[in-house]
């Protein structure tokens, strides 16, 4: 678990959550989104910001939103295998921000059979995919101070329909082991060759 100073909240949960049409930059505008934000929630002022997930601490938000996109699509593996052809594999990446196809194509993940979700994912919409990972996410997370953490960290919109999901056949083992291979997916990728 790491710290969070609390002009920071603001700059953690998305904008959407603290009351704001645009993100805080000063000071003064910080302090007020995380008074509205713990005013909303009165659970995260009293877990404090300690509580934050530890595998999205330590990301900002687009690497954040990014390494969820990475969980659905593992999630999945096996069926974006079979769905994309080869000709739309620059059309996935550029579309939903993540690795080149053939990368997730090859991970162990593609032989194995895809975790069973709510509701089909839209491979490529970028949307589709964060929801499905906020709600694998939330299914990996441990309290429910983590859970809030987690669901203000991207819009607004995408964590309400998230929590709508409910993964009755993913154990939370299996999520987090999924965020696993989507975390080292996503710091291969950051290394340079």
């Amino acid at each position: 678990m790491k710290s969070l100073p609390i002009l920071d909240v603001a700059g953690w949960a998305h904008h959407s959550w603290c009351g704001r049409a645009t993100p805080a930059r000063s000071e003064r505008a910080r302090a007020a989104a995380a008074l509205h934000l713990f005013a909303r929630f009165p659970t995260l002022a009293e877990a404090g910001a300690k509580q934050l997930p530890w595998f999205a601490a330590p990301l900002a938000r687009p690497a954040c939103g990014r390494l969820l996109r990475l969980c659905a699509a593992l999630a999945c593996a096996r069926s974006l295998r079979l769905l994309v052809s080869a000709a739309a594999h620059t059309q996935f990446s550029g579309a939903v921000g993540l690795p080149p196809l053939a990368r997730l194509q090859c991970h162990r993940r593609g032989q194995q059979p895809d975790l069973r979700l709510d509701s089909p994912v839209d491979f490529f919409n970028r949307r589709s995919l964060c929801i499905a990972g906020i709600a694998l996410a939330l299914r990996a997370t441990s309290g429910h101070a983590q859970r809030l953490w987690m669901k203000v960290r991207l819009p607004c919109e995408y964590a309400t329909a998230a929590a709508q999901w409910r993964l009755p056949f993913v154990s939370a083992r299996a999520a987090l082991e999924l965020i696993g291979d989507a975390l080292q997916l996503l710091d291969t990728e950051r290394r340079p060759c």
